[in-house]
Protein backbone atom coordinates (compact mmCIF):
# COMPACT_ATOMS: atom_id res chain seq x y z
CA UNK A 1 0.00 0.00 0.00
CA UNK A 2 1.72 3.66 -0.73
CA UNK A 3 1.74 5.21 2.94
CA UNK A 4 2.15 8.58 0.73
CA UNK A 5 -1.73 8.12 -0.58
CA UNK A 6 -2.89 7.30 2.99
CA UNK A 7 -1.46 10.25 4.64
CA UNK A 8 -2.77 12.46 1.80
CA UNK A 9 -6.40 11.04 1.62
CA UNK A 10 -6.62 11.58 5.64
CA UNK A 11 -5.47 15.04 5.36
CA UNK A 12 -7.43 15.67 2.32
CA UNK A 13 -11.00 14.18 4.06
CA UNK A 14 -10.55 15.88 7.20
CA UNK A 15 -9.71 19.45 5.27
CA UNK A 16 -13.08 18.61 3.49
CA UNK A 17 -14.90 17.69 6.37
CA UNK A 18 -13.41 21.30 8.13
CA UNK A 19 -14.22 23.26 4.97
CA UNK A 20 -18.10 21.95 5.40
CA UNK A 21 -21.37 23.85 6.34
CA UNK A 22 -23.25 21.79 8.28
CA UNK A 23 -25.81 24.13 8.11
CA UNK A 24 -26.90 24.39 4.87
CA UNK A 25 -26.30 20.87 3.89
CA UNK A 26 -27.41 17.08 4.22
CA UNK A 27 -26.16 13.87 5.18
CA UNK A 28 -26.50 12.64 1.36
CA UNK A 29 -24.85 16.51 0.09
CA UNK A 30 -21.80 16.06 2.21
CA UNK A 31 -20.93 12.42 1.93
CA UNK A 32 -21.29 12.62 -1.61
CA UNK A 33 -19.80 16.16 -2.26
CA UNK A 34 -17.25 14.59 -0.61
CA UNK A 35 -16.52 11.59 -2.34
CA UNK A 36 -17.33 13.72 -5.81
CA UNK A 37 -13.76 15.50 -4.45
CA UNK A 38 -11.47 12.87 -3.19
CA UNK A 39 -12.39 11.09 -6.96
CA UNK A 40 -11.32 14.21 -8.43
CA UNK A 41 -8.32 14.22 -5.98
CA UNK A 42 -7.64 10.67 -6.57
CA UNK A 43 -7.48 11.19 -10.55
CA UNK A 44 -5.64 14.76 -10.74
CA UNK A 45 -2.91 13.08 -8.36
CA UNK A 46 -2.66 9.94 -10.57
CA UNK A 47 -2.72 12.32 -14.12
CA UNK A 48 -0.23 14.71 -12.26
CA UNK A 49 2.15 12.18 -11.43
CA UNK A 50 1.53 9.99 -14.71
CA UNK A 51 1.95 12.94 -17.19
CA UNK A 52 5.68 14.47 -15.22
CA UNK A 53 6.39 10.95 -15.23
CA UNK A 54 6.17 11.00 -19.12
CA UNK A 55 7.40 14.59 -19.85
CA UNK A 56 10.32 13.72 -17.74
CA UNK A 57 11.37 10.46 -20.38
CA UNK A 58 9.63 11.95 -23.42
CA UNK A 59 6.79 9.21 -23.31
CA UNK A 60 3.73 8.89 -25.38
CA UNK A 61 0.42 8.46 -23.09
CA UNK A 62 -0.15 4.48 -22.34
CA UNK A 63 -3.79 3.94 -20.98
CA UNK A 64 -2.36 0.62 -19.37
CA UNK A 65 0.56 3.21 -17.47
CA UNK A 66 -2.13 5.33 -16.62
CA UNK A 67 -4.02 2.44 -14.88
CA UNK A 68 -1.00 0.95 -12.76
CA UNK A 69 -0.50 4.60 -11.64
CA UNK A 70 -4.25 5.03 -10.42
CA UNK A 71 -3.63 1.84 -8.52
CA UNK A 72 -1.01 2.89 -7.15
CA UNK A 73 -2.68 5.56 -6.09
CA UNK A 74 -5.72 4.95 -4.70
CA UNK A 75 -4.33 3.96 -1.77
CA UNK A 76 -5.60 8.03 -1.30
CA UNK A 77 -9.60 6.61 -1.09
CA UNK A 78 -8.37 4.44 0.97
CA UNK A 79 -6.47 6.73 3.74
CA UNK A 80 -9.59 8.69 3.37
CA UNK A 81 -12.42 6.09 4.33
CA UNK A 82 -11.47 5.68 8.33
CA UNK A 83 -12.95 9.04 8.85
CA UNK A 84 -15.85 9.34 6.15
CA UNK A 85 -16.84 6.14 7.99
CA UNK A 86 -16.87 7.95 11.18
CA UNK A 87 -19.19 10.85 9.60
CA UNK A 88 -21.17 7.33 8.24
CA UNK A 89 -21.18 6.04 11.63
CA UNK A 90 -22.17 9.15 13.65
CA UNK A 91 -25.32 9.58 10.66
CA UNK A 92 -26.37 5.98 11.57
CA UNK A 93 -26.57 7.16 14.96
CA UNK A 94 -28.80 10.00 14.41
CA UNK A 95 -26.31 12.29 15.42
CA UNK A 96 -26.73 15.84 13.90
CA UNK A 97 -24.58 16.45 10.60
CA UNK A 98 -22.37 19.70 12.63
CA UNK A 99 -21.62 16.80 15.24
CA UNK A 100 -20.65 14.46 12.70
CA UNK A 101 -18.60 16.01 10.66
CA UNK A 102 -16.54 17.66 13.80
CA UNK A 103 -16.22 13.90 14.82
CA UNK A 104 -14.65 12.99 11.19
CA UNK A 105 -12.10 16.06 11.45
CA UNK A 106 -11.26 14.92 14.54
CA UNK A 107 -10.54 11.64 13.68
CA UNK A 108 -8.62 12.38 10.74
CA UNK A 109 -6.71 14.36 12.59
CA UNK A 110 -5.84 11.74 15.02
CA UNK A 111 -4.71 9.56 12.35
CA UNK A 112 -2.31 11.69 10.67
CA UNK A 113 -0.89 12.18 14.38
CA UNK A 114 -0.66 8.38 14.80
CA UNK A 115 0.66 7.71 11.26
CA UNK A 116 3.60 9.93 12.74
CA UNK A 117 3.96 8.32 15.65
CA UNK A 118 4.08 4.96 13.83
CA UNK A 119 6.76 6.08 11.61
CA UNK A 120 8.48 7.37 14.36
CA UNK A 121 8.36 4.13 16.77
CA UNK A 122 9.19 2.13 12.85
CA UNK A 123 12.59 4.21 12.89
CA UNK A 124 13.04 2.77 16.73
CA UNK A 125 12.75 6.82 17.84
CA UNK A 126 12.91 7.34 21.77
CA UNK A 127 13.05 10.53 23.66
CA UNK A 128 13.05 13.91 22.35
CA UNK A 129 13.56 12.41 19.06
CA UNK A 130 10.29 9.97 18.57
CA UNK A 131 8.27 13.23 20.83
CA UNK A 132 9.70 15.67 17.98
CA UNK A 133 8.40 13.71 15.29
CA UNK A 134 5.22 12.85 15.96
CA UNK A 135 4.63 16.99 16.95
CA UNK A 136 5.05 16.84 13.47
CA UNK A 137 1.65 14.57 12.81
CA UNK A 138 -0.09 16.52 15.36
CA UNK A 139 0.56 19.85 14.19
CA UNK A 140 -0.94 18.74 10.96
CA UNK A 141 -3.89 17.33 12.51
CA UNK A 142 -4.09 20.29 14.56
CA UNK A 143 -4.10 22.47 11.81
CA UNK A 144 -6.88 20.38 10.30
CA UNK A 145 -9.12 21.31 13.30
CA UNK A 146 -8.20 25.17 13.26
CA UNK A 147 -9.28 25.42 9.58
CA UNK A 148 -12.24 24.43 10.95
CA UNK A 149 -12.65 26.70 13.68
CA UNK A 150 -11.62 29.25 11.50
CA UNK A 151 -14.35 28.41 9.05
CA UNK A 152 -17.24 28.14 11.29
Amino acid sequence: MNAVGLIYGTITVGALLAAESAQSETYIETVGAVVIALVIYWLARSYAEFTGERLERAEPLRFAALGRTMLHEVSILAGAAIPLLALLIWWAAGASLGSAVTAAVWVSAAITALIELAAALRAKLTGLELLAQTALGVLLGVLVIAMKLVLH
